[in-house]
């Protein structure tokens, strides 16, 4: 009498299924991230001209102190590498759902594309390196949206740290900083940085526009969902700019705007959320009765 054999896994299975994501995740995640600070560091650092030369010789509108963006990057590439940890010592159920249908290969993509974009950003391709830009941003963009259905709670700190704080972060890098400075850079919307009291008002009222309209999604976002990380950034972002002289009264004005109305949004947003939430908002429009009369016997 033969026996059938039993399958040592059942790839139906949902929780195998996971399992099976998040060993490829484990392989595949710690490479591209290293290889993506590597590649970061050394077009940052050690080759001339860096991305930092570049920086200095291609100033334009949008450019920000690049001291104040480098701390964000830290911070992204600190996230990453708690990401590629808690790959390995994550345990709970809704880490690692969040971590392979919330992020998934997406973020071995997109580390790919940016030590892509290094190389090419170095060697002054710029038409290449703004598109390899624009489609990391794309790639970011929808990472943030799918974690939209995996939030971090009290009970799960690790994902907050490792996970949404440094993919939030990155987009903000890319939305409100990168991408425009490559746009401009691109359209040759640059000034000389010999003589830049000459010709530093250029492009000013395009940089007005960038501003405004990449940091209206980001007020929209935060009066949404009250998210501090994307307020916090967007100010952060927003210093930098302002504190890379000289610039246009324009891009000044704007970027002291939208410093203020960061926190202005995001205090008002958390502000009516506890208001529905005791039902504050219910009593104020509830309508008075009016007064009885006490008629004497």
């Amino acid at each position: 009498m033969s026996t059938a054999e039993t399958p040592l896994l059942n790839a139906r299975d949902p929780d195998t299924r996971l399992v099976l994501k998040l060993l490829r995740l484990q392989v595949l995640t710690p490479l591209a991230v290293l290889v993506n600070i590597a590649t970061f560091l050394i077009c940052s650092i050690v080759v001339k001209p860096s991305m930092r030369d570049l920086n200095r010789a291609f100033p334009t509108a949008v450019t920000p102190n690049a001291g104040m963006i480098a701390m964000l990057w830290i911070v992204v590439f600190a996230g990453e590498v708690l990401f590629c940890m808690l790959l390995v010592g994550g345990r709970k159920h809704d880490t690692r759902e969040t971590m392979v249908y919330g992020v998934g290969l997406r973020l071995v993509i997109a580390n790919w594309i940016m030590v892509a974009w290094s190389i090419v950003f170095t060697l002054k391709l710029w038409l290449p390196s703004t598109i390899l830009l624009g489609v990391l941003t794309l790639f970011i963009l929808w990472i943030n949206f799918t974690l939209i259905w995996h939030p971090p709670t009290a009970s799960r700190p690790a994902d907050f740290i490792a996970i949404h704080l440094p993919i939030r972060l990155w987009l903000i890098i890319l939305l409100l900083s990168s991408l425009p400075q490559s746009i401009f850079i691109t359209l040759d919307w640059v000034f000389s940085p010999d003589h830049p009291e000459v010709d530093y008002d250029n492009r000013s009222w395009q940089a007005l526009a960038f501003i405004l309209g990449t940091n209206a999604l980001g007020l929209i976002w935060v009066l949404m969902k009250r998210d501090l990380v994307w307020t916090v950034g967007g100010v952060w972002v927003m210093v930098a700019l302002m504190s890379k002289r000289p610039k246009g009264v324009p891009v000044f004005t704007a970027t002291i705007l939208v410093a203020v109305l960061y926190p202005l949004v995001w205090i008002t947003s958390l502000a009516w959320h506890r208001l529905r939430e005791k039902g504050e908002l219910r009593v104020l429009w509830k309508p008075i009765p009016p007064p009885t009369t006490v008629t004497g016997v």
